[in-house]
């Protein structure tokens, strides 16, 4: 009954996926007969494969460029996916990608959000499938004995699964196993593919959103949409996983691969507020020392300031000296300078992403202990209600670091973040100094 197999189809999916992406050895004849539901006992709800007669194993390092391959076939990089397909097997070396890239984005480009997809309202595995075949026709193709069994399983069990779900779209219901498999494995491919994911190609610039799309993902949660694309990066779910979730996945070793970006990110955007709130202060505190006519208020030209000077640490063995003193405006203009055109930008959508914009805003207009508490307390995700973000978030990992169940996401915050992020910023400034001040 269709109601049955609904209620299998994610169980089914992490079974098949795990064979294919996990072990690397897959049943190659998954038919409705050859599926057995567990109705009692330990096991009951259950998937059971039977009869292995038809099976296939796919290698380790195909099994990493299937992963990769779906990223570049989801952020349209044809030149990624050739890529992909060469080391596959599929197309020769000597293929002319010139000839092939106009051919991926006939064909398979209306399979993918923003690429034409509507037309495509059947747009299913098994479709792909033949027009991919078709490319054959134009550009010789070579199939590996292993991968027309996959495509033969893949097709059965996406018949399968749309007799209980007519909207099913198997390549973005498995996206998060693929998400998973991403943030676990350690090889450069999965680093590559991650940074693709999340990276804006043109600015080269975090996507908040493609990030929160994401994070959702890799606990289970994906938007359910009308079929306006075969795979969707971007499109957030309406229904969130609780915070605590959220938190909880980026301080487990799950997010191991994925801190090393935020981290990135967290400091970038640091400073940038650094920055922004430094130049502030001084105009600030400039304008209230300018001295005035008493009773008129008239300005009066300021008097050149003397000198403050301030030590700077230098690298230099001796017997050079190991501090230098320069004059403090010198030293915060070196390194905590005018932010550019770009880089306002930038500030803007990392406080707009990130729920913090009005905090910085009163950081930089005048700075107050109760504003840095407000900052260290908002929200790393967007959230609907800004009001109630910064105190759920702050409720959020106040739970999970008092947790028993939780004992190295303290370390994780204090070292892997923390301490990651401040190292960074002072290594930055370190550099900038260099550049102004020579061996430092």
């Amino acid at each position: 009954p269709a109601h049955e197999i609904q209620d299998l189809l994610t169980v089914g999916e992490e079974l098949f996926l795990t064979q294919l992406l996990e072990i690397g050895f897959f049943h190659g004849d998954p038919h409705p007969g050859n599926l057995l539901k567990i109705t009692d006992g330990p096991d009951e709800g259950k998937l059971c494969l039977l009869d292995f007669g038809l099976v296939a194993e796919v290698p380790q390092k195909d099994r990493d460029i299937i992963v990769a391959a779906v990223v570049h076939l989801g952020t349209q990089n044809w030149e990624g996916l050739i890529d992909d397909f060469m080391v596959l097997g599929f197309l020769s070396p000597e293929t002319d990608r010139g000839q092939l890239v106009p051919i991926l984005e006939r064909v398979v480009g209306p399979y993918l959000k923003g690429g034409g997809a509507g037309a495509y309202k059947d747009a299913n595995f098994q479709a792909l499938t033949q027009d991919l075949l078709k490319i054959n026709l134009e550009v010789p193709f070579s199939i590996p004995p292993y991968v027309s069994l996959l495509a033969r399983s893949v097709a059965t069990l996406e018949g399968i699964a749309l007799q209980g779900d007519p909207e099913y779209q198997l390549v973005s219901q498995a996206y998060p196993f693929v998400v998973r498999k991403l943030l676990k494995n350690e090889n450069r491919q999965s680093f590559a593919a991650l940074r693709e994911l999340l990276y804006d190609p043109k600015t080269r610039r975090l996507r908040p959103q493609r990030l929160s799309t994401m994070l959702q993902a890799s606990l289970g949660i994906i938007a359910k949409t009308e079929k306006a694309g075969f795979i969707d990066f971007d499109t957030v779910p309406d229904e969130s996983a609780p915070l605590e979730d959220v938190v909880r996945f980026l301080l487990s070793g799950s997010a191991m691969n994925l801190r090393p970006l935020l981290n990135a990110e967290l400091t970038y955007g640091l400073d940038l507020a650094f920055r922004r709130t430094s130049q502030r202060i001084r105009a600030n505190a400039a304008e209230a020392l300018q001295p005035r006519l008493p009773f008129v208020g008239i300005r009066l030209p300021a008097p050149p300031a003397p000198p403050l000077l301030v030590p700077v640490p230098t690298a230099a063995a001796p017997p050079r000296a190991p501090l230098r003193l320069v004059p403090i405006d010198d030293a915060l203009d070196a390194a905590l300078p005018v932010l550019s055109s770009s880089e306002e930008v930038d500030l803007q959508t990392l406080t707009e992403a990130a729920g913090v914009g009005g905090v910085l805003n009163a950081l930089s207009e005048g700075p107050s202990p109760q504003s840095f508490v407000e900052l260290l307390r908002a929200p790393l995700l967007q959230s609907d209600d800004e009001g109630a973000a910064a105190p759920e978030m702050a409720r959020a990992i106040s739970q999970i670091l008092v947790s028993d169940d939780e004992p190295g996401a303290r370390e994780v915050l204090a070292d892997g973040i923390l301490r990651s992020v401040a190292e960074e910023l002072l290594r930055t400034w370190r550099a900038r100094l260099t550049v102004a001040f020579g061996d430092i």
